[in-house]
């Protein structure tokens, strides 16, 4: 098979996995705290068909994510948090401790401070935050603390890491991580605000229509290649009849 070949079909599997994250982003362009991925691609050398020597192939070998901070917006829901600077919001889940910049929190029928989705959210003791029937007044601090009736209940554990990028996404908008969290540094908890998605939704879709096109094309450009391989086999097969 013609070089050409395998070369398109590797830019073409890459483009594929570009669709798949761009369209993941779009997904998600309402997700609180959501961050935005891009593919990162480098080309690697490996010998040629019919030993034509070292070809260059496409490989889409790793994502990156966008840790941009997020447009903050209100709420004014006293149990909503929004986290200005680095760090995230540790909590519990059946398969250990996980990380989310969403801050979109509730109190559940025992009385647990949890996530949408039902985990424990962590204070600096790595224990649950709770409350009682007769609370009123919730407010969270600029430090994270949460005072109850003008009284400290607890304070949010917000950790960060050496390397974002080794962070891996684990569904839910967590995350979790080999590397030991330490104490967030320069950041402020904003109650009654939300972190919105750092997607950009126009250069999002300007970049799915590019891409798009880009397989059309790819795709085209292997037919016609395969056609002119078809061809030139007839032609020998011909002449050498």
């Amino acid at each position: 098979m013609d070089t050409g070949i395998y070369v398109a079909m590797s830019k073409e599997l890459g483009i594929l996995r570009d669709m798949e994250v761009t369209a993941n982003n779009l997904a998600n362009v309402d997700t609180t705290g959501f961050n935005s991925e891009d593919l990162l691609f480098k080309n690697y050398l490996a010998p040629g068909a019919g030993g034509e020597g070292k070809v260059a192939y496409a490989d889409d070998y790793a994502t990156f994510r966008d840790t941009m901070q997020g447009a903050l917006r209100v709420t004014g829901n006293p149990l909503d948090a929004a986290i200005e600077g680095s760090g995230y919001f540790a909590v519990q889940t059946p398969l250990g401790t996980r990380y989310t910049r969403s801050g979109n929190f509730r109190i559940n029928p025992n009385g647990t401070l949890v996530t949408p989705e039902g985990y424990h959210v962590l204070d600096t003791a790595n224990q649950d935050i709770t409350f009682d029937t007769t609370d009123r007044v919730i407010q969270i601090r600029d430090d994270g603390t949460i005072n109850v009736d003008n009284s400290e209940r607890a304070t949010l554990n917000v950790v960060q890491f050496n390397n974002e990028q080794l962070m891996e996404r684990v569904g839910d908008n967590l995350y979790k991580s080999d590397a030991k969290p330490k104490p967030a540094e320069n950041f402020t908890v904003t109650g009654g605000m939300l972190e919105s998605s750092n997607v950009k939704p126009v250069m999002a879709l300007t970049h799915m229509i590019y891409v798009s096109r880009s397989i059309n094309d790819t795709a085209s450009y292997m037919s016609t290649v395969d056609a002119l391989i078809r061809k030139a086999s007839d032609t020998l097969a011909k002449v050498y009849a």
